[in-house]
């Protein structure tokens, strides 16, 4: 019997979308959470993708107090039928920080299933405090002379539970190809002049600067990949993290009266939906195997929901090796679509 690869990767992703989930997830102010739903019934433009309005449909609570939420939500590619929410987290609920354990619920208010009936259907997230990786920022793709936010979570330098403490930039290192510097290098200006606690007892600390034209004379490119590097001394072993972000590019609009072109930031999507890294994290487990994984990212990239560079074709177990450090967000997204590519070629 031939097996239909289109639609068991299809049964693979909604595996992925489950009607009642619940894990932890980063419980950070402003963290987006990110929901699917899966309706054929919302799905009505079949040659292109749906935007449906939240309105009425949607709901969401933490610890049953009702939140605002996003305005719509967006189909995740063509005729999917599959539809992706994000919601950001709010800085507060009832005047009280979010804390590790809190619930996130959605619910969705299907006007109709299979059988024609109205149905509720909830997914949810328990929060934790705790991120697994202490040092974490604000977007993975930032652009030249563009405000960027880098964030650690470092308990043991708040040293105070009254007023907010620092952290000195010269703990964090940055590396850019053969550059390596830390954030106290004056090609940063970091205002704050440390990485400041974002409140009193929050454990939480940030600084933001705008991304440098150059770092030790050499030009930060477009393109490149740069690496932000905290070590916590304060451990008897002392360990690292990192965390890797994307230059971005400049478009540039045609048509200008004055025959000068200035540039304009384009809004790009991110290199990867984050569910891919969960079907990812199933093949490193083994749950499925190296010819469904490269079926799934063919069809992902053949339906525009992932974008891969040229490659060339490598031995799968260094591929593989690459893609679980990325499942365990050790290697970037850039680096990500690298091996994809090479996978599928």
């Amino acid at each position: 019997m031939i097996i239909d690869y289109t639609m068991k990767i299809l049964l693979v992703v909604f595996l992925l979308l489950p009607l009642s989930l619940c894990y932890g997830e980063p419980a950070r102010p402003n963290t987006a959470l990110t929901f699917y739903i899966a309706d054929d019934n919302l799905n009505t433009s079949h040659r292109g993708v749906d935007i449906i309005p939240l309105a009425e449909l949607v709901d969401f609570t933490i610890n049953g107090v009702a939140i605002s939420g996003p305005s719509s939500m967006v189909e995740t590619g063509v005729n999917t039928g599959v539809f992706q929410i994000q919601l950001t987290l709010p800085s507060t609920v009832n005047g009280r920080q979010l804390q590790d354990g809190d619930v996130v619920l959605m619910t969705y208010h299907q006007k109709a299933d299979y059988s024609g009936n109205p149905q509720t259907i909830t997914q949810s997230r328990v929060l934790n405090v705790i991120p697994a990786n202490p040092i974490d920022s604000s977007v993975q793709r930032v652009r030249i002379g563009h405000d960027f936010t880098l964030r650690l979570y470092a308990p043991n330098f708040n040293l105070d539970s009254y007023s907010p403490d620092d952290i000195p930039l010269s703990f964090v290192e940055f590396r850019m190809g053969g550059v390596k510097t830390t954030l106290a290098d004056s090609a940063f200006h970091v205002n704050t002049f440390a990485l400041r606690e974002t409140g009193h007892n929050t454990d939480t600390f940030e600084a933001t600067f705008k991304i440098p034209t150059k770092v030790d004379g050499f030009p930060v490119e477009i393109g490149s990949t740069l690496e932000f590097r905290f070590t916590d001394s304060s451990e008897p072993s002392p360990s690292s993290s990192s965390v890797f972000v994307m230059v971005g590019s400049y478009g540039v609009p045609t048509g200008s009266s004055s025959g000068i072109t200035q540039p304009n930031v384009v809004s790009e999507p991110p290199l990867i939906p984050q569910w891919v890294k969960k079907l990812t994290s199933y093949w490193c487990s083994g749950s499925i195997s190296d010819n469904e994984v490269r079926q799934a990212i063919k069809y992902l990239a053949s339906g525009k929901m992932i974008t891969l560079p040229s490659g060339e074709q490598s031995d799968i177990s260094l591929v593989k090796a690459n893609l679980c450090l990325w499942t365990a967000s050790k290697v970037s997204d850039f680096q990500a679509t690298k091996s994809f590519a090479n996978l599928v070629r």
